[in-house]
């Protein structure tokens, strides 16, 4: 119950952010392919689930398990996200 809070507002933020990302794509006439939108979908789940481990692993005061949970599955989600962003943004840029 304690997280409650946190949560969703991580889940108002996504879903923001999700919004406004398809807007910009609508608006600036930008189609993005299956795999962008699988390796985007992929990647914000992983990110999600690094942050809902550190914040498990930090109720439960393993506060290295929380940093390096958050480490080894934030980083990889955030390359996904990285890497589809820029697909998107050089298909763009070229057209």
């Amino acid at each position: 119950m304690q997280y409650f809070i946190p949560f969703a507002l991580i889940g108002a933020v996504v879903a923001i952010g999700i919004y406004e990302f398809v807007k910009w794509l609508r608006r600036n006439g930008i189609k993005a392919t299956w795999y962008e939108w699988l390796m985007g979908a992929v990647g914000l789940v992983l990110l999600l689930l690094g942050i809902q481990h550190f914040f498990g692993a930090m109720s439960e005061l393993f506060y290295f398990a929380a940093w390096m949970g958050l480490t080894i599955i934030g980083v990889p989600a955030l390359i996904l996200m990285l890497v589809a962003w820029q697909l998107i943004a050089r298909r763009a840029k070229q057209s």
